[in-house]
């Protein structure tokens, strides 16, 4: 069975799709990110983004990770590397 996100975020085609990883007893998340685009009559999904991109991108980024920050406690940026 495919696992569904924890929560996805759009702003205009482009999309931030948050995951929920369990692991070693703490729930942490990832962001993959992407962008729609019609070809002929079928619409596609890629990972690459123009500049004019650029501004959505950041704002699903910024809304992926404040949803992320109100479920997660904070980890000292050492911790996680």
């Amino acid at each position: 069975m495919k696992s569904k996100p924890a929560h996805e975020i759009k702003v205009g085609g482009v999309k931030a799709t948050i995951w929920l990883n369990d692991g070693n007893g703490a729930a942490r998340h990832t962001v993959n990110t992407s962008r729609s685009f019609k070809a002929g009559e079928e619409w596609r999904q890629t990972h690459s983004f123009h500049k004019s991109d650029l501004p959505k991108l950041i704002d699903a980024l910024t809304q992926a990770e404040q949803w992320i920050s109100l479920r997660e406690p904070t980890v000292p940026e050492s911790a996680s590397a």
